[in-house]
C-alpha cells in the first residue's frame, strides 16, 4: 500500500540542492480519496551538512490536482505511474499560517502586530496532523500561549465554538485572537494532561463521574452544525482499509463490521446530541492536586451534533489504545489503570443512559477498528501485532467479558482489554 518511496523521495528533492541518503516511515492516515504518508528523510547538502526533514507524500487525486494547478511539487510513482503530491514540514499546503509560527522572530513580530508583547519565546510542537491542524506551544517570560493553525476557512467557526462552550460554563481555552490565514491564539488552561495521571485517576470514581457529567453539559451547548465525521460515519472506508491491510483476517473483520452495521441501523436520529467529537485523555486537563477535577477541555474543533455515545466511545477506545502503548513500553501498572478507567467510563455512561446503553459497544468497536487500521497500514510487524490486538478488542467490546472494577465498585461486565 505504501508508495515507491525509494524513487519518489529522491525525485522530489532533486531540485532542492540536497540529496536524500535515507528515510523512515513516520505516519500514515486517510487523505480524501487516498492516503497521506509521512517520512523522516535524512538529507545532505553540497557542503556536507546533514538534516532530517519531515516529508509527506499525498496520494489523494484532488490534492494532486490542486498542487498541479498551483505549481506545487508533483511526482510520478515509477512503480504505478500514479501522480503524488510531495511537501515538507512546515510548508503544509493546507495550513498556510504554519510556517510563520515555527520561527521565533516571526512569531514575535506577528504577536506585536495584534498587541501582544513577548520576548525570546521558546516554541515547541504540541500537536500536528498534516493537512488538518497544528498546535505550537509558546513559552516566554510574559506569557504561555498556544498557536493553533487550521485551514483558513475553519478559524472563525472554531472561535465561535469556543465562545459557545465557554458560555455553557465549560473550561475551554480563551481565544485571544483569530487571523484570516487560519491562526488562532489561545491562552493556556490550568492543570496537567489527564493522560499523565492515569494511576491517580484509576484510584477512585471522581474523574469518571466528572467526565461523564461533562459530556452532559456539552450536550446542552447551543450548536446546530454536524460534528465532524468519525469512525462510524466512515465505517465503509475503514473496513476496506483494514481488510486490505490484513487480508488473512478479512472475514473476521467483515463479521465485526457487519455486526456494527446491524446494530447501528436501528438507531434513531432523535438520539443525536451535541458532542465534543474527539474526546480522549490528552483533551482533558486536571488539577494536579485533585485529579478528579477537570480544569480544561481542549480541541473542540470537531464539536457538533453527533450520535449520543460518540464521546464516551471515543474516550474508551483511546484508553484501550493508550493501555496498549503503555504495555508495549513495559508500563503494566499504567496499562491496567487505563483499562480500569475505560471499564468505569463504560459502566457509568450506560448507567446514566439505560435507554440507549447498547449504543456504546458498537461505537467503541468502530473506534478500535479505525485505530487498528492506522497500525496495520504501517506495514510493520509491530503494527500488524497491535492491529490484531485492537481487532480482538473490538470483538470484546461487542461481546463483552468480565472487567476489573475501580475501588468501591461491585462486579461489572465490560470489555476485557
Amino acid at each position: 500500500m505504501w508508495p515507491n518511496s525509494g524513487e519518489i523521495l529522491p525525485a522530489a528533492f532533486a531540485d532542492s540542492g540536497v540529496r536524500v541518503v535515507s528515510f523512515r516511515p513516520h505516519s500514515v492516515e486517510p487523505s480524501g480519496g487516498g492516503y497521506l504518508f509521512g517520512y523522516e528523510v535524512d538529507t545532505i547538502d553540497a557542503a556536507g551538512a546533514s538534516s532530517t526533514v519531515l516529508t509527506f507524500v499525498d496520494t489523494d487525486p484532488s490534492s494532486v490536482e490542486a498542487s498541479r494547478a498551483a505549481g506545487g511539487n508533483v511526482v510520478a510513482d515509477p512503480g504505478s505511474g500514479q501522480l503524488v503530491r510531495v511537501w515538507a514540514y512546515p510548508a503544509d499546503p493546507a495550513l498556510p499560517a504554519l510556517a510563520a509560527v515555527t520561527y521565533p522572530e516571526r512569531v514575535v513580530e506577528l504577536l506585536a502586530r495584534i498587541g501582544l508583547a513577548v520576548s525570546d519565546p521558546t516554541l515547541s510542537v504540541a500537536a500536528y496532523r498534516p493537512g488538518k491542524r497544528a498546535v505550537i506551544k509558546l513559552e516566554s517570560a510574559e506569557a504561555t500561549l498556544f498557536l493553533k493553525v487550521v485551514r483558513p476557512s475553519r478559524a472563525e467557526p472554531i472561535a465561535a465554538l469556543h465562545a459557545a462552550f465557554a458560555e455553557a460554563g465549560l473550561p475551554v481555552p480563551t481565544v485571544v485572537a483569530t487571523q484570516p490565514d487560519g491562526l488562532l491564539i489561545l491562552r493556556r488552561v490550568d492543570g496537567v494532561p489527564a493522560g499523565t495521571r492515569v494511576i491517580d485517576l484509576a484510584a477512585g470514581r471522581a474523574f469518571v463521574d466528572t467526565v461523564v457529567g461533562l459530556s452532559e453539559t456539552v450536550a446542552r451547548v447551543h450548536l446546530t452544525q454536524t460534528a465532524q465525521a468519525d469512525a462510524l460515519d466512515n465505517g465503509s472506508w475503514h473496513r476496506r482499509s483494514l481488510t486490505g491491510s490484513l487480508p488473512d483476517r478479512a472475514s473476521g473483520i467483515d463479521a465485526v463490521y457487519d455486526e456494527i452495521e446491524a446494530r447501528t441501523s436501528t438507531w434513531s436520529s432523535d438520539e443525536m446530541r451535541v458532542v465534543h467529537g474527539d474526546l480522549h485523555l490528552e483533551q482533558l486537563f486536571v488539577d494536579p492536586d485533585q485529579p478528579g477535577h477537570v480544569t480544561g477541555l481542549l480541541d473542540i474543533d470537531t464539536a457538533g451534533v453527533g450520535h449520543a455515545a460518540r464521546d464516551a466511545g471515543s474516550l474508551v477506545a483511546h484508553l484501550v489504545v493508550t493501555a496498549q502503548w503503555h504495555r508495549g513500553n513495559g508500563d503494566e501498572e499504567q496499562a491496567r489503570a487505563c483499562e480500569r478507567i475505560a471499564d468505569a467510563v463504560s459502566d457509568e455512561w450506560t448507567d446514566r443512559h439505560p435507554d440507549i446503553a447498547d449504543r456504546l459497544a458498537p461505537t467503541v468497536a468502530s473506534q478500535l477498528l479505525a485505530h487498528a487500521g492506522g497500525q496495520a497500514t504501517l506495514g510493520t510487524d509491530t503494527g500488524r501485532r497491535k492491529a490484531l490486538q485492537l481487532v480482538d478488542a473490538a470483538e470484546g467490546a461487542l461481546w463483552p467479558r468480565r472487567s476489573e472494577p475501580l475501588p468501591g465498585d461491585g462486579p461489572t461486565v465490560g470489555s476485557d482489554t
